[in-house]
């Protein structure tokens, strides 16, 4: 439907001129009350209306007006006598008309008017149109960066309970065999066996759940969810999950401090050791596996639990070292979506610590360290 100028007067003979002057050049209507303007309004896409001051039961301020509410986009001309251009040019002020054209106007001034209007009424619109676009074009963009993400958070609880299963499935034909042969010491193992391989597989159920419940709700948890924590504990747990991956990166160096505790919830908390430590194997991808250095530190100076987790790698560029934690930032294109430090600094902020990285005087490469308030009675033994 293509966009109309609408000339509303109550002289019928002012509308035919009006109407023969610019019918060539654009669409026009025309209304001879402000009751019947407000309908074609309504009716049509009108960018541009053109009113006369003078009119009985509404004045064309009155009609502006109640335009300017009703239809804000439509570019509102005043036309006036010269003595009522007070009252246009207090309308201009009010931001109830943009212009106003004194009486008698000259054809070409009215063209010229209405053109500029209308062009003001359609760039309006394309732009309204843009930015409808880009709205849809980053959301389609942000689905899929979120649908990247959601997926590289699953990968390696998926991988370790598929590994497990496996591994389960080939305990259970060797438990056969050992109930065939009847040998109830080899058949005792395999029970053992399986029973481990359940459990590593348990467990990476449940970091999926508490993937999707986050998905589904929010990775802030009730203080109900709440407790009391053992860091070590957690950082056993992470290096169950990411287990293989560490031995075909290089050597892990792991140092604790006394027991320090904090208060949250585990599987957040091995979420953050996780997502360090599989930054820690990206980073020394490129560096001989005979060579390559993990370390993962805790402690706790009765304040302050302490977790670091730090690389032999090329480390972080200082002008990086802010933007890192940015959602979707990365400096591994094609290897990771840059939302595993987001969330876990995420995390860290909402149990009421940090998470910052620096370069390790040791390695010489990053270092990540997580910083929580220690609990009461955790021992003070940071090196």
């Amino acid at each position: 439907m293509s966009v109309k100028v609408l000339f509303v007067d109550d002289e019928e003979g002012n509308l035919l001129v009006s109407e023969a002057v610019c019918g060539d050049d654009f669409e026009v209507l025309t209304a001879r009350s402000g009751a019947a303007a407000l309908e074609m309004l309504r009716a049509y896409e009108v960018g541009v209306i053109v009113c006369d001051q003078r009119m009985p039961e509404m004045s064309g301020v009155e009609l502006l007006e109640k335009v300017q509410v009703e239809f804000p986009d439509c570019v509102r001309l005043l036309v006036t006598a010269y003595s009522d251009i007070g009252a246009a040019i207090d309308a201009i002020n009010r931001g109830q008309v943009r212009r106003y054209l004194k009486k008698p106007w000259e054809p070409e001034e009215l063209k010229a008017e209405v053109a500029d209007a209308l062009d003001r009424y359609l760039t309006a619109r394309r732009l309204r149109e843009l930015e409808r676009r880009l709205i849809q074009t980053e959301r389609v963009y942000a689905l899929g960066i979120v649908a990247a993400g959601i997926g590289h958070e699953l990968r390696n609880p998926i991988s370790w309970i598929t590994t497990n299963l496996q591994h389960s499935l080939a305990e259970l034909a060797e438990l056969g065999k050992a109930l065939q042969a009847q040998d109830i010491t080899l058949a005792a193992g395999k029970v053992d066996e399986l029973g481990a391989a359940l459990q590593d597989a348990s467990m990476g159920a449940e970091r999926v759940a508490e993937i999707v419940s986050a998905i589904q709700l929010s990775m802030v948890r009730p203080p109900s969810e709440s407790e009391v924590v053992d860091l070590e504990e957690v950082v056993q747990l992470a290096l169950r999950l990411v287990e293989g991956e560490l031995r075909r990166a290089g050597r892990l160096d792991l140092q604790v401090s006394g027991s320090p505790r904090v208060r949250g919830s585990r599987t957040q908390l091995s979420q953050i050791v996780v997502n360090l430590l599989i930054n820690a194997i990206h980073a020394v991808a490129k560096v001989p596996p005979a060579q390559a250095v993990i370390a993962l530190r805790i402690g706790t100076d009765g304040k302050l639990a302490s977790l670091e987790v730090a690389d032999c790698g090329p480390g972080v560029p200082e002008q990086d070292r802010e933007r890192i934690f940015d959602p979707f930032f990365t400096t591994k294109p094609g290897v990771g979506t840059g939302l595993g430090l987001a969330i876990s600094r995420r995390i860290a902020a909402e149990l009421g610590g940090a998470l910052e990285v620096e370069r390790d005087g040791q390695l010489g490469g990053a270092v990540f360290r997580l910083s929580l308030p220690a609990h009461p009675g955790a021992s003070q033994e940071l090196s």
